[in-house]
């Protein structure tokens, strides 16, 4: 049975689309429409990018992007493993 990862990321689908080598290590990968698919060794994961939005904050307004990430032939450790890599390629520094 599949399992299934959501998060809100600051980001525009642009964005997403600029780390996601570095999420893919070299693999290749495919896109239809909104969706995303990176076959691993694991198995598959699908990334469905939901519709870019905006957060305001007073004058302040940021990116976000809600993303649900479809596994099929992981288990838990490799979903965790995987979605730290993931958190990785997209940390940014702030200060």
């Amino acid at each position: 049975m599949p399992m299934q990862e959501t998060r809100e990321m600051g980001m525009t689908h642009q964005d997403f689309f600029r780390g996601l080598p570095v999420v893919a290590r070299g693999r290749s990968w495919r896109q239809d429409n909104h969706i995303v698919t990176l076959d691993t060794e694991e198995g598959a994961v699908s990334i469905h990018l939901g519709p870019q939005g905006e957060r305001r904050i007073a004058l302040l307004v940021l990116p976000v992007t809600h993303l649900t990430f479809t596994f099929r032939g992981y288990d838990r450790d490799a979903v965790d493993r995987f979605m730290a890599r993931f958190d990785l390629a997209f940390r940014r520094g702030g200060g």
